[in-house]
């Protein structure tokens, strides 16, 4: 393997700010500390956050976001400070200038009852009462006080006191349970990973607890109701499949364990940091579905580990997830699965593309849930398999690989990952990311070919007829006749572009893109 040396300018490349999410340039939270109390009998809580907030740059003031609980006592390193509440803000002073590097822990202690956003309280289908936090996209302020934004990432501790009968589960690593000797819990967690606020959750419940075994060293573990863990071991069977499958194609997998574990729940699936959950409904279905378990344990490695710096950049999770998962099933069933992966993915996006006929990169779409759409999620994936032909398996899965390893544990934008296959390859990228990224549509070529008996060659007309501009891709062409197949790759650019391919006899079909390497239309029309 040859060795790749990247330019100091990618390493030291900051993330720029493109989303509404108001920053604060001085503040930077490292961990969160949160203790919750949990009642069998009521849906309220109480809880105990503890901050360590570093200081980028000298600072006085800053403020967290939170909403829907009751503020009991708020302090900055030890001392209690006066506070303001407003549209959802936390906003106070230090209590003293704050120099560059300097840490202060901020503590809140509140209570309140969950609504619907954030910690979810209630009952599961078995009647059974269930706890559990669902904080995408920008909900875990409703339960705790955070920046909650993914490019604010930081390291969590969990440690939740509930009654003896509730299994608790948690991001990262099992620190303790222990009996409290008066009918309730206390249970640790700890993630030493830093994540985003969307991805820190807990679960509480009556659980059926399986520990599956290792998957390349990392512990799996399923939860379920006990009604359902039959329909989970079948849902969940093909889980350290996947970890082997992307820890080798990828890199290692980031965090201390993974747990796949039913929920009550309204998404579907939920790619939380070492804790994924999946909707309970899910389990209840015959013949339990193995959807989306691939597609949430990729999003470990993108999404989780290397999170979008902005809401804007939301395919870096959804289009790697999206296409990684096709990749896992082409590699159980062959090349023809990930074709035909693709062929839905292309409908999809055009369908989405007729209602929105917008770029993947949208600042104009600033309603978050409306950015689980079609071009983050399989355009994003078209766009990787697209780049993977540009580049050539060889430099695009090491590209992949050291994307992953530069920004593992941290944030990036398009941008960065643009720079890294760039270096990768050795190739200018400008034109493939401005075209796929920022500029709707995909090409709509009209085909018309005609035959030259004299010199024995296929003439081929190609235009783009796409009102959103120009693309400029490779293009495979495959002149068929009795005798075989002549395959070329041409280079389609131009609004208008004929190509001559020789061939020993009169073709029986011409076809644009065999294989499926471009997300495009295809006409045929008569020469003209």
């Amino acid at each position: 393997m040859r060795r790749m040396f990247l330019p100091a300018f990618i390493l030291l490349a900051a993330p720029l700010a493109a989303d509404t999410y108001t920053r604060q340039p001085a503040v930077d939270v490292l961990h969160y500390e949160i203790d919750l109390e949990l009642s069998d009998n009521a849906d309220t809580v109480s809880a105990l956050a503890r901050l360590h907030v570093m200081m980028r740059r000298d600072a006085e003031r800053m403020w967290l976001d939170f909403a829907g609980m009751e503020i009991d006592r708020f302090a900055v390193s030890g001392r209690e400070r006066p506070y303001e509440m407003k549209d959802g803000r936390l906003s106070f002073e230090l209590g003293r200038p704050y120099r560059a590097n300097e840490i202060a822990v901020i503590e809140v202690r509140y209570h309140g009852r969950p609504g619907e956003r954030g910690l979810l309280a209630g009952r599961n289908a078995y009647g059974r009462r269930v706890f559990f936090a669902e904080n995408w996209p920008d909900s875990a302020h409703y339960w705790f006080p955070a920046i909650d934004h993914p490019s604010d990432k930081a390291t969590v501790d969990f440690a939740v006191t509930a009654p003896e009968k509730y299994e608790v589960v948690a991001n990262g690593r099992l620190i303790e349970t222990r009996s409290l000797l008066d009918g309730r819990r206390l249970t640790r967690w700890s993630e030493s990973v830093p994540i985003p606020t969307y991805c820190m959750v807990f679960g509480a419940a009556e659980f059926s607890v399986t520990h599956a075994g290792l998957a390349g060293g990392v512990p799996v573990v399923y939860y379920a109701y006990p009604q359902d863990a039959a329909a989970a071991a079948r849902k969940f069977e093909r889980t350290k499949l996947v970890l082997s499958y992307l820890s080798d194609l990828i890199g290692p997998y980031p965090y201390e364990k993974l747990a796949q574990v039913q929920s009550t729940t309204r998404i579907g699936g939920m790619e939380n940091s070492s804790n994924i959950f999946y909707s309970e409904k899910s389990f209840q279905k015959t013949p339990v579905n193995e959807s989306p378990v691939p597609h949430e344990i990729v999003h470990q490695w993108f999404g989780d580990s290397v999170t979008p710096a902005d809401w804007d950049h939301l395919w870096i999770s959804e289009g790697f997830a999206t296409y990684f998962d096709a990749l896992f099933y082409a590699h159980l069933e062959g090349p023809e699965a990930l074709r035909a992966r693709m062929a839905r993915a292309a409908e999809a996006v055009k369908k989405y593309h007729a209602a929105r006929p917008k770029p993947i990169i949208d600042p104009e779409l600033t309603d978050l849930n409306k950015k689980l759409n079609a071009f983050n999620y399989q355009k994003g994936a078209w766009v990787l398999h697209m780049l993977r032909k540009v580049l050539g398996d060889r430099s695009f899965f090491e590209g992949i690989r050291r994307f992953y390893a530069l920004y593992r544990g941290g944030n990036a934008l398009t941008e960065d990952f643009q720079m890294v296959m760039e270096a990768v390859s050795g190739m200018s990228l400008e034109t493939f990311f401005r075209q796929w990224f920022y500029q709707p549509g995909w090409p709509e070529y009209e085909v018309a070919w005609r035959w030259h008996e004299s010199s024995k060659e296929a003439e081929i007309l190609i235009r783009q007829v796409q009102p959103t501009g120009l693309f400029d891709m490779p293009l495979d062409i495959a002149v068929r006749h009795a005798g075989g197949t002549e395959r070329h790759t041409v280079k389609a650019g131009a609004a208008v572009q004929t190509f001559r391919i020789a061939a020993p006899e009169r073709p029986t079909a011409v076809e644009i893109d065999p294989e499926g390497w471009v997300l495009k239309s295809v006409v045929e029309v008569p020469w003209k």
